[in-house]
């Protein structure tokens, strides 16, 4: 499952930490680096020096130090001056308040609350080299190489299900249970295994929101706002998007399809997928993940390499503001600001001759049942302008204020 030399089973229990590191209790996987079927990475340093400072400048650190021209230091060079991307995760406190804590435990279920409740602290140049070399072969689930990265100049080749145990979202007997390879993995253009297509989620916002299904479904449109607010938070955590946050991908829709429905969905195909997403670069974008390349770090030991101390920390992990949200739809605008009210869906308009069609012409149009029609602007109406004075008018005013006789 993973590469030679390794099992599920294998691990230890990570070690006491120094001030400033990390210090969470987890399950240190133990992988073979010596296997000579591994993936090689090509420095520009051939000997790995570890900080024992804070690097100045990221780019000379010893897990950049791609060698130029090759595919990681490529994606490293589009990468590097992209800023990280502010993580926004779920406002429990004033879920409390307004008595829907369990409506959206309900809703989410224990793993995916997990997932979006990840709030470690992110570092820049773990960030940069796993995006500069991660690699995933879509449709190779069982494949001991179905997703492959580096992290702390250490390669690492997994099967899906080692992959899942490496994120600590999922443990060594559920990835044996028949249910993990069953499971839905996705939302894809062409025909997959367990996934679903453009159809279902058609199909699905039809039921939560009342504007058609397009390539940018905007989350505002979604009728309740408990959907609404669970997209906004998958906009920020386990998928990531800078210039999106308005926007449902396919992504965040199968998610929420999948809980709405009550659809066994596999997370470590969904966080993989999020993590594959083309990353552009450059100071518009912004890298995201963070939070969970810090949690695959923490389970696979890097941080008893790297101390965190020595490494650039990116933003601290928020919870929505309540004017973010009050704009996006879903919470009003009135003490004790609760959520908005559901929105009533598009009426649908029954067959003709259909006996509810009388009804139906009885009750006033929707919005969009109206023919669109053009607002007529009245024509504007200026006070007419006062002729100029001649200039023979001057010349008397003018002889007169001198005092003189014309």
């Amino acid at each position: 499952m993973a590469a030679a030399g390794s099992s599920l089973g294998g691990g230890e229990k990570a070690r006491k930490r120094g001030p400033g590191q990390i210090s969470q209790d987890h399950l240190v996987l133990q992988i073979d680096a010596q296997d000579p079927r591994l993936r090689k990475i090509i420095y520009r340093t051939t000997t790995e020096r570890i900080p024992m400072c804070r690097v100045d400048n990221k780019a000379n650190h010893a897990i950049l130090q791609f060698a130029i021209n090759t595919n990681e230091w490529k994606k490293y060079d589009k990468l590097k001056d992209t800023d990280m991307l502010q993580h926004k995760t779920i406002d429990w406190g004033w879920l409390d308040e307004i008595g829907s804590r369990q409506e959206v435990l309900d809703l989410l279920g224990p793993r995916l609350r997990m997932v979006l409740d990840c709030a470690l602290d992110k570092y820049v140049e773990l960030v940069l080299e796993f995006h500069s070399t991660w690699k995933h072969k879509e449709g190779k689930f069982a494949d001991d190489k179905a997703v492959s990265f580096s992290l702390g100049r250490k390669v690492f080749e997994m099967s899906m299900a080692r992959f899942a145990v490496a994120t600590g979202f999922y443990t060594e007997e559920e990835v044996k249970q028949p249910g993990f390879v069953t499971s839905l993995r996705g939302a894809y253009s062409t025909d997959r295994e367990y996934s679903v297509g453009a159809a279902e989620l058609h199909r699905f916002w039809s039921t939560i929101s009342d504007h058609p299904f397009t390539s940018m479904n905007l989350i505002t449109s979604v009728l309740n706002p408990v959907y609404r607010y669970v997209l906004k938070i998958l906009s920020t955590t386990l998928v990531g998007q800078k210039s999106g946050e308005n926007k449902a991908n396919w992504i965040e829709l199968f998610i929420l399809m999948c809980r709405v429905e009550r659809r066994e969905m596999n997370l470590a195909t969904v966080l993989a997928a999020s993590f594959s997403r083309g990353r552009r670069g450059g100071h518009r974008a912004a890298l995201s993940m963070g939070l969970y390349i810090s949690r695959l770090a923490l389970n696979l030991g890097k941080f008893d390499k790297y101390n965190p101390r020595f490494l650039h920390e990116g933003p601290k992990t928020i919870i929505f503001g309540m004017r973010e949200l009050q704009q996006a739809g879903i919470v009003s605008y009135t003490n004790p600001y609760g959520w908005e009210p559901i929105r009533q869906g598009l009426q649908v308009q029954p067959p003709e001759g259909h006996p509810a069609e009388d009804v139906m012409m009885q009750i006033d149009p929707t919005h969009r049942q109206r023919p669109p029609q053009r607002h007529e602007r009245p024509a504007p109406h200026y006070p007419r302008r006062q002729p100029a004075a001649s200039r023979a008018a001057y010349f008397v005013v003018f002889i007169s204020l001198c005092g003189a006789e014309v």
